[in-house]
Formats: C-alpha cells, structure tokens, sequence
C-alpha cells in the first residue's frame, strides 16, 4: 500500500507542462512508469535482495542498498534510474554509516544516521535519516532495513 501512495505521489508531483500532444511528453511518462516498475515494493524488496531503502521528496526519490553488491538509484521523480557498485561502509561518526561509490561518471554519496525521521508526503515514521550526494547535488529523506 505504501509503495502504491509512493507512486502516486511521484506522479502527482510531476511537473506538469501544457504542450500540443505532438511532443515527447508520452515517452518521458512511459520511462518514469518503466523505472518505477524495475524498483520493487516495500512488500518484495527483501525477497528482491534489497537490505536497505531510503526515500525522499522534492524531488521524489528512491535509493536502494541491495546486499548482492549494488545499488540502485531512482531520482527525479523516476526520471534518473541509475546503478553504482556497492562500496564497503565507512563510518564518519559513531550513529552513521556511509556509502561512497561512483558509475558511468556519476557520483553517489549515501550516509544514514541513526536519528528518527518523519517522511514529509507520507507523515510516515522512520528509524533513520539519510542523505543522499548524487553529483554535488544533496538530497534529504528518510530510510529503514526492508
């Protein structure tokens, strides 16, 4: 259920432009849908290998950390949909842990802390913050164990 109000939300959120239908907007839904649907839910994410998920808004985003050595980005309200090696965790701080890992030119950057965090669409509660440093761009949300 929660995922199904993720994606609605990631829909919704959408920026929304008036153009003839002759444009590329039909494709660019067609992507943002496709990568959505390469993400499991937060029902299968285990069973998918998914150990943690971070999400967060403005813009939507979805970065999962799978134990079989990767991870998984969707940024930009599904617009970027990219895949980084995973790295071995640093931890800066006695209540983080940190990934630091780069693919295809593009640098990605997850810390987690330890700290309580409410998603800001949801309302829903989490047990850790997260930032995420995708090509000096910050990012702010909200992740857990799946």
């Amino acid at each position: 259920m929660r995922a199904l109000i993720f994606v609605a939300a990631l829909a919704a959120c959408s920026p929304q432009t008036e153009t003839p239908a002759t444009t590329a907007e039909a494709p660019a839904t067609t992507t943002t849908q496709s990568a959505l649907e390469q993400m499991p839910t937060w029902e299968t994410a285990r069973a998918a290998g998914v150990d943690l998920r971070a999400i967060g808004q403005e813009p939507g985003w979805i970065v999962d950390i799978y134990t079989q050595g990767r991870i998984v980005a969707l940024l930009d309200y599904g617009q970027t949909h990219l895949e980084f090696p995973l790295p071995e965790p640093t931890a800066p701080t006695e209540d983080a842990t940190r990934f630091e890992t780069q693919a295809d030119g593009h640098a990605l950057s997850i810390t987690y802390r330890r700290l309580p965090c409410q998603d800001a669409m949801s309302g829903e509660s989490y047990p850790a913050t997260v930032e995420v440093i995708f090509d000096g761009r910050t990012l702010n949300g909200c992740g857990r164990s799946v």
